[in-house]
């Protein structure tokens, strides 16, 4: 019950449901302090730790995800998918200006996924080493690791920090290509914290994105900006369905409200306009 219990947490934590995250995991230690389960605090921790980074208290899940790096060590918990803190806790130092913790974080995740070959933990420490390192090569060697698992939410995080870093360093255009896929996969698990989190990214890029308050008339919808930025790309329907997984004339229907939105009416026009908005 306790480990279904922390199991529950982590998914309401991925979708933002904050206060029903918070309450699974306090039954849980609950229990935990009835019946003596102490790998459940460890396990419960790096949910809590998880869903503070998503509301953006990085300080707050810094301070939880070293509470739950000590616990596993204590409990002598070193398989990096067994409990997975290491990425978030690398994430909240960089967030937080603590380079030298998140690279010691780093080194003992980059360890232990050599040591298990876990692909989850092989992707993430990669991903770690891209933010901490301004690395790109680091963020397309993740993705290419994402690509041989299952694990839309994982690769989700890793397209939304490669596309903040593009931002970053100014390459616009290859930005709001990962942050549209980011903000396209959050919003299909209906992940709403993480979707905020992208669609400001898109924002502060210069993309024109629907909300729920904006004039939906005007601004593109993020399947819409996906097909967009490709398109802009000089990619062809054909090409652009299946990267999205989607036939060419959902393509082609999606293009057409693309042009109605911004007042376009060719392929050389789009890519102009968002070139402009670079």
């Amino acid at each position: 019950l306790t480990y279904s219990l922390v199991c529950l947490g982590r998914l309401e934590a991925s979708l933002g449901r904050e206060e029903e995250a918070r309450r699974s995991v306090a039954h849980a230690l609950s229990l935990v302090d009835a019946h003596g389960v102490g790998s459940i605090k460890v396990l419960g921790g790096a949910v809590l730790g998880c869903l503070e980074l998503s509301l953006g208290r990085t300080n707050e899940a810094a301070a939880v995800l070293e509470s739950v790096a000590r616990q596993a060590a204590a409990q002598g918990v070193r398989g990096p998918a067994t409990v997975r803190f290491q990425a978030d806790r690398i994430e909240a130092y960089i967030a937080t200006g603590r380079l030298d913790d998140g690279r010691r974080a780093l080194a003992e995740l980059e360890e232990q996924a050599q040591a298990t070959g876990r692909k989850w933990a092989i992707a993430a420490a990669l991903r770690c080493r891209g933010i901490l390192d301004d690395d790109i090569a680091a963020f397309e060697e993740a993705l290419a690791v994402h690509d041989q698992t299952n694990d839309p939410f994982e690769r989700a995080r890793t397209e939304l920090l490669y596309g903040a870093q593009l931002r970053r360093v100014k390459r616009v255009p290859q930005a709001r290509v990962h942050l549209a896929v980011a903000l396209a996969v959050f919003e299909d698990l209906e992940a709403v914290r993480w979707a905020e989190r992208a669609r400001a990214e898109l924002r502060a890029s210069g993309a024109r994105l629907a909300t729920a308050s904006a004039a939906s008339d005007q601004q593109l919808t993020s399947q819409e900006l996906q097909v967009a930025l490709l398109v802009a790309e000089g990619k062809t329907n054909r090409e652009v369905a299946a990267a999205l997984f989607l036939s060419a004339k959902t393509i082609e229907f999606h293009l057409g409200k693309v042009y109605r939105k911004l007042g376009l009416r060719s392929r050389t026009e789009l890519a102009r306009s968002l070139a402009r908005s670079d």
